[in-house]
């Protein structure tokens, strides 16, 4: 009998999904008790050859987004419980294990655990990693770590388990959205009672991206999802989410008005260069404390300072 069924979206995604196969093979928990299922957008790369010699089922989506895919996965599912985990990710031999163990309460319908940037990443994506994991430090999910069970908003779908019964009930992911989407089904989830918790023993690792490109449309997305969030949701939007965005507002009204009078341009120069000495202190604490490259991170911070903040407003005006 199928308990667990991992869902896993991809597309192109041949050489990293062959090593997250290798390593969901490995687990410590007994094979006919799990499915694998890959939900592919058409790949050319291979990926579907490689999903099936690993014999796992696969399914096709054809909306080019994620949310879609991981709700293509659930309705071809036969678990009690569905993980989800992604293509670029290496899951630890005792991840369903260490899920599963949360769920002695009915009242829990999900459990996540960290995502760790693996040793063998590139040094441009273990710094990328490193900007993450700070950013999780004021109240971000995404790269957060921690010693002890406990409650929490959100658990990132590259690491979490749900009971099927309650994603069914709440009905499922929302397609409609870019980026966000797991954050805000666990938001609808918590408003029907249910709990969701953090284990920091279910472990995956997570290859973080690895070119300047890749991050900078991993900001704006991010940026955009959280627009059309806060749009359906007004409690999705912290304080912390908006400061980039009214930071790019307020230095492009003061450009504006400095052709009325130049003291505008001269508060503009002032928080400019405030914001500078600002990301200059992250990136040196940083760079001292891993031992990496100060203008990595301080390019990294600012991409995801302006990509955030511009795709927010695209999201909110979208």
């Amino acid at each position: 009998m199928v308990k667990v069924s991992i869902i896993i979206p991809t597309k192109n995604n041949v050489n990293m999904l062959e090593r997250c196969l290798k390593s969901i093979q490995c687990l410590d928990f007994p094979k006919d008790e799990y499915e694998v299922i890959i939900v592919d957008g058409y790949s050319t790369d291979g990926t579907v050859e490689i999903a099936k010699k690993y014999g796992c089922k696969v399914i096709f989506e054809d909306k080019g987004t994620i949310s879609y895919a991981r709700d293509c996965g659930l309705k071809y599912s036969k678990g009690e419980f569905i993980a989800f985990t992604d293509a670029d990710c290496i899951v630890d031999k005792n991840w369903l294990n260490e899920l599963l163990k949360e769920f002695r309460d009915e009242n829990v319908a999900a459990v996540g655990g960290p995502n760790i940037t693996p040793e063998d990443d590139t040094e441009f994506a273990k710094c990328v990693g490193d900007v993450l994991s700070f950013l999780s430090k004021v109240g971000a999910r995404y790269g957060v770590e921690g010693g002890v069970v406990r409650e929490i908003y959100h658990n990132p779908t590259c690491n979490v388990m749900y009971r099927k019964n309650v994603l069914e009930k709440v009905g499922g992911f929302n397609h409609n959205l870019i980026t966000v989407d797991d954050e805000e089904l666990d938001y609808r989830i918590r408003r029907k009672g249910y709990r969701i918790l953090y284990t920091p023993h279910a472990v995956v690792y997570h290859y973080r991206r690895r070119t300047w490109r890749s991050f900078v449309k991993m900001a704006y997305n991010y940026g955009l999802g959280r627009g059309q969030a806060v749009k359906l949701h007004r409690d999705l939007g912290k304080w912390f989410h908006f400061i980039p965005l009214i930071t790019i507002l307020l230095i492009i009204m003061l450009l504006i008005l400095s052709f009325l009078n130049n003291t505008f341009l001269f508060v503009t120069f002032l928080i400019l260069l405030l914001g500078t000495l600002w990301i200059a202190t992250i990136s040196f604490h940083l760079s001292r404390k891993r031992e990496r490259s100060f203008l990595k991170y301080f390019g990294l911070i600012v991409i995801w300072f302006l990509g955030y903040g511009l795709g927010m407003l695209r999201g909110l005006i979208r």
